[in-house]
């Protein structure tokens, strides 16, 4: 058995697991920096945000697609010169984005990333779980996976904040290849060159379908981050955009059902989990993108430094942190699914509501920090169960294929997410911008005596065309800001009635219902609750 091993004789049992670990890190790096806090990457790249954002969609939508052929590329190499051939590109692309500032030829860069990232980083997953020497190793690694995406931009961005604040974009980048090179030291010095998983060949790869699928996610994904800019079916190029998505669909579709062996099999639309899965991940993405409205008004408003917000980032780090050690209890203890989705889904209803009492011209980290942290924990409870329960019940051959539909949801709903955000924002701004100028009238004493204060100063110190100038110029900047104030209170007022619909949609779901007979599963003082209640409806219909 020892022959057959994938490590050199030396490497000792207890160094495995870690080094694998460590050797995840810059894989997830790929994946968090420049997608993540977009408000204040934007800024201090200079780059505009939609831009940031479909970067990542690029790369997001190349991930997905990938993870379709990725099987055939793990299973012809051996892990060493696999990893050495993945690393080496990723290397070698990160070297490519720190020599140019062409957007376009970034975006080859993080097309290329989305292949090569994501397969470096896929092999030791396996790997991982091979090492976890317990029942539960599947669940503990993909844990720690999806735990290093709900919090990995957070903590990327600090481990380059030397490099952000001391030198430029180039050497940011540079510091993230150091990291691959740490992976390529890791895979010589502790693989043989024995294979994981039995040979298979390349050539019955079906690079077709691969590209159908990918040309349709990227014409989507287009459509959905440029939509607001271009003014959405009244430009040529959204309404193209949107045609090249139905078509290559449609084509990817045909394809599949007419291949002798198609790598999807759309017979996982069958399973009532995955499409409940689905549903739930939608709305559970929508939730979440609303953490960037809340980032924007510390940058756009509050006037926070953009390393001050990183540095508050990490209420929600620790709140993801202790969401996911419930759901890991949750699974460990096989805690009814739906009851964790009605709990976290209940918990992102409360922080919904308490976030639009944190929307003033001003506010503290005491007031902030909070609702900040029971955000994460609502998503840290949420993530792992749903991934998990897509895949529920699925037989094996179709696993991989409920993952893909897994990030291809995630994948659409990052993208709608952040449309549905950009554009409420944009037309709630609008209108309370509106409604705020309606009000300054000389007639109005509390406009008049302010305007007249705020001029008076002014006068004082420039002329008076100037200070006319000057003066609107404040007002001005004052409507704009309370205006975004006010749409990020109907914004989240509205993501609490869809987290309190979700979860009373949850609760009258008979499986349910049967949770709450479960004294292991609730704690003492809900199960009184739910038994005062019974109890004086009961005596009501008496």
């Amino acid at each position: 058995m020892q022959n057959n091993s994938i490590y050199y004789k030396w490497v000792p049992q207890w160094l495995k697991l870690p080094l694998l670990i460590l050797g995840l890190f810059p894989h997830l790096m790929l994946f968090s920096l420049l997608h993540s806090n977009i408000a204040f990457t934007s800024s201090f790249m200079d780059v505009d945000s939609d831009d940031i954002q479909y970067t990542m969609i690029l790369m997001y939508g190349t991930f997905v697609t990938t993870l379709l052929v990725m099987q055939r590329f793990m299973a012809y190499f051996s892990v060493k010169y696999y990893i050495l051939l993945m690393s080496s590109a990723s290397i070698l692309i990160l070297y490519g984005l720190s020599e140019t500032s062409d957007y376009h030829i970034i975006l080859v860069f993080r097309f290329l990333e989305g292949i090569f990232g994501v397969m470096q980083g896929a092999i030791l997953i396996p790997l991982i779980v091979a090492e976890l020497k317990t029942k539960h190793a599947k669940e503990i690694a993909y844990t720690f996976l999806y735990t290093i995406i709900l919090t990995g931009g957070t903590i990327t961005t600090s481990l380059l904040k030397t490099s952000i604040e001391d030198y430029d974009f180039k050497h940011m980048i540079l510091t993230m290849a150091y990291f691959h090179v740490f992976v390529l030291i890791i895979a010589i010095s502790i693989f043989n060159k024995n294979r994981f998983f039995p040979r298979k060949p390349l050539y019955q790869m079906d690079i077709t379908s691969w590209f159908l699928l990918w040309v349709c996610l990227q014409s989507g994904g287009y459509a959905l981050i440029y939509g607001k800019r271009l003014m959405w079916f009244e430009s040529d190029i959204i309404i193209l955009c949107f045609l090249v998505f139905l078509f290559f669909g449609g084509l990817f579709m045909l394809k599949q059902r007419n291949q002798p062996r198609p790598f999807f099999h759309f017979e996982v639309f069958r399973s009532k989990n995955l499409i409940a899965g689905v549903i739930l991940f939608f709305i559970f993405y929508i939730l979440r993108a609303s953490i960037n409205n809340v980032y924007s008004v510390m940058a756009t408003v509050w006037k926070w430094p953009w390393d001050y917000i990183v540095e508050i980032q990490y209420w929600n780090v620790a709140g993801s942190l202790f969401g996911v050690l419930l759901s890991v209890l949750c699974i460990i203890k096989r805690v009814p699914a739906r009851f964790v989705f009605f709990t976290g889904f209940m918990i992102l209803a409360i922080d919904s509501a308490w976030f639009t009492y944190t929307f003033y011209p001003d506010t503290t980290l005491q007031i902030i920090g909070p609702p900040l942290f029971l955000q994460g924990v609502g998503q840290g409870l949420l993530f792992t169960p749903l991934a998990f329960f897509l895949i529920a019940g699925m037989p094996d051959q179709y696993v991989s294929n409920a993952n893909a539909v897994g990030m291809a949801t995630r994948f659409w709903t990052t993208a709608i997410g952040y449309a549905l955000m950009q554009n409420l924002m944009l037309f709630l701004t609008l209108k309370h911008s509106d409604t705020l100028s309606s009000n300054f009238i000389d007639t109005n004493p509390v406009f008049y005596s302010q305007w007249s204060q705020i001029l008076g100063a002014n006068i004082s110190k420039i002329p008076v065309n100037e200070s006319l100038s000057m003066t609107a110029g404040v007002f001005k900047e004052k409507i704009n800001t309370q205006a975004i104030l006010l749409a990020n209170m109907e914004i989240f007022t509205g993501l609490f009635w869809l987290a309190l619909l979700t979860t009373v949609i949850i609760s009258l779901y008979h499986p349910v219902r049967n949770t709450v007979r479960n004294m292991d599963v609730i704690p003492t003082f809900v199960l009184k609750i739910v038994l005062l209640i019974r109890y004086k409806n009961r005596s009501r219909s008496l």
